[in-house]
């Protein structure tokens, strides 16, 4: 295991993040998010980098230059996170970070960006690139936990504490 892995795997359990140790340097994190339930993000420890990676929603069905338009324009807007595309159109969100000044509470607060921007921008992409009936209500799956429901500081401090899942393994 590199520094940078064990480095991780200190954060991850000091934050009390729901994670699973997929192999010598890679993790499945679950991410709550009001909109979207749980976001599964896929973690890799280099020697100096934690990539993340989290998919966010497949191609759209239409309206597909918009679609990326907009998520380029967030882009500008957003810290740390940004939207990236794979060769099937499927729309991703990624962050790269150096391990040697990132620490838990940068951890933390990369994955509560990562929730906030999903929350932010999920509803509207969906409208537009998916047929979504006038007055249906976009939220999480029947079960889930309705972290919209919480008050933004018990949100903020328990997103990480609340699930458990899988998501794919970065490349």
């Amino acid at each position: 295991m590199s520094d940078g892995a064990a480095l991780v795997q200190v954060w991850l359990d000091g934050i009390g993040v729901d994670a699973e140790r997929l192999g010598p340097a890679d993790w499945s994190i679950r991410v709550p998010s009001a909109k979207r339930g749980i976001v599964a993000v896929a973690a890799h420890a280099g020697e100096r980098t934690l990539e993340m990676r989290a998919f966010f929603m497949r191609g759209p069905d239409r309206a597909h230059r918009d679609i990326y338009l907009r998520a380029l324009r967030k882009n500008l807007d957003m810290r740390h996170w940004r939207f990236a595309t794979d060769d099937a159109g499927d729309l991703w969100m990624v962050a790269e970070a150096e391990t040697t000044v990132l620490g838990a509470a940068g951890l933390d607060g990369l994955l509560g960006l990562l929730s906030t921007y999903v929350d932010e921008s999920f509803e509207g992409i969906l409208r537009l690139g998916f047929e979504v009936p006038d007055g249906q209500g976009v939220g999480p799956p029947p079960g889930a936990t309705n972290y919209a429901s919480l008050d933004p500081r018990q949100r903020a401090s328990s997103w990480c504490r609340s699930a458990r899942s899988s998501s794919p393994r970065p490349r």
